[in-house]
């Protein structure tokens, strides 16, 4: 039985490598641009499965933290990226594969990505299971987070028509879903609008999952007439993506904001997500209230600050500081600091990064990891 199972996982391999395969051979004959991209390592930040080592501190029996620090497992995640696009066609194919252990067992795979045919200059049709942030409102963008919330995208997977009906003006609707799309609970219907006065403003708006009872509304602004720098502001209803926030809040106020000085190779980015109260909605999609032991109300709040500065063509360091807490009450706040640094790599061979992320709460440092990752296009074809 065992061995069928190894046997069935290996069939399961091979067919994924070889659509992977054929995909990667149809994009080279009929894309117009075609790259294909490899991130190899553990860091949460580009491989999303958390960092290479990790140590926490020691918790005693009583609950209280105990003065030292303990590994259970390290592990390395791999992350293979095709992207292609042509007149027509573009798309994108992502393989990822978690909790590689360093024996190489206990492992997992997944097959993400979407495909969008442009019968017209005007229409998009777009498919797939994850549209990354590639149909978005451009102002909802985070800059320090480097990232674009899900209350900013305007369509996440399943199918997506995106209209462009004038010179800036782009609409897009959609049908977002896990596997049934028979059923009320088990798809959602997505809108979203942008207009972008070219080198002034852009203006976005989403509408998610409008049909049931936890859909999301954002507005989004941003200014585009600064040179190298950027602005972006937002509202949302029912900002639930606890990536950039640390609990789930009714209504929440978006800002992020960034410089680039390119000649003496540094840069400035932050970001902030705050509820304006301690309302969010509950699992039962009712309004309620954040609340801790004494029974005293929070606020969600998020901030992030990223710094880099070039040292040379081919070092870059980099500091991150992410502030997340509970305005309201005690002690209900971590502070993540992240000082990493990039190397470009000889002979076209990608970047490497690596660097040390540590937490902070009431109870000095609780938590320690050391992430790296190095990132190396096979295929850049322009």
């Amino acid at each position: 039985m065992v061995a069928r199972l190894f046997y069935i996982f290996y069939l399961m391999k091979k067919l994924l490598a070889a659509s992977v395969a054929g995909i990667l051979v149809c994009a080279s004959v009929f894309a117009q641009k075609v790259s294909l991209t490899n991130t190899f390592g553990a860091n949460d930040d580009n491989t999303g499965n958390g960092d290479f080592l990790e140590f926490n501190r020691k918790v005693k029996d009583n609950g209280d933290f105990d003065d030292g620090f303990e590994n259970e497992e390290a592990h390395v995640d791999n992350r293979l990226q095709l992207d292609f696009s042509s007149e027509k066609l573009d798309g994108r194919v992502r393989m990822e594969t978690y909790g590689i252990k360093l024996n190489g067992k206990d492992s997992t795979t997944r097959l993400r990505g979407y495909v969008r045919f442009s019968p017209f200059k005007q229409i998009g049709l777009a498919i797939g299971n994850e549209f990354f942030t590639k149909i978005a409102a451009d102002a909802s963008y985070l800059g320090a987070a480097d990232d674009t919330p899900k209350w900013g995208r305007m369509a996440e997977n399943g199918f997506a028509v995106v209209a462009l009906p004038v010179e800036g003006l782009k609409i897009s609707g959609g049908i977002r879903g896990n596997t049934e799309y028979d059923n009320n609970d088990k798809y959602r219907l997505d809108f979203g609008a942008q207009y972008a006065a070219k080198d002034l403003v852009t203006f976005g708006a989403t509408a998610k999952s409008v049909t049931n009872d936890d859909r999301t509304f954002g507005v989004f602004a941003g200014i585009n007439s600064i040179q190298n720098m950027m602005l972006n502001l937002g509202f949302v209803y029912n900002a639930n993506d606890t990536d950039f926030i640390p609990e789930e809040t009714k209504y929440a106020l978006t800002f992020s904001a960034g410089y680039e000085m390119k000649d003496l190779g540094f840069s400035l980015y932050a970001d902030v997500v705050s509820g304006l109260s301690s309302k969010y909605i509950d699992k039962d999609y009712k309004t309620s209230d954040w609340k801790d032991d004494n029974g005293d109300k929070g606020i969600p709040f998020q901030a992030k600050l990223l710094a880099n500065y070039a040292v040379t063509e081919a070092t870059t360091l980099s500091l991150a500081v992410t502030e997340a807490t509970m305005i309201g009450w005690d002690d209900a706040y971590t502070t993540t600091v992240y000082p990493y640094a990039t190397f470009a790599l000889p002979e076209n061979m990608g970047d490497l990064d690596m660097g040390v992320r540590m937490d902070f709460t009431s109870d000095g440092l609780t938590k320690f990891s050391i992430p790296f990752s190095w990132k190396c296009k096979f295929i850049n074809k322009k």
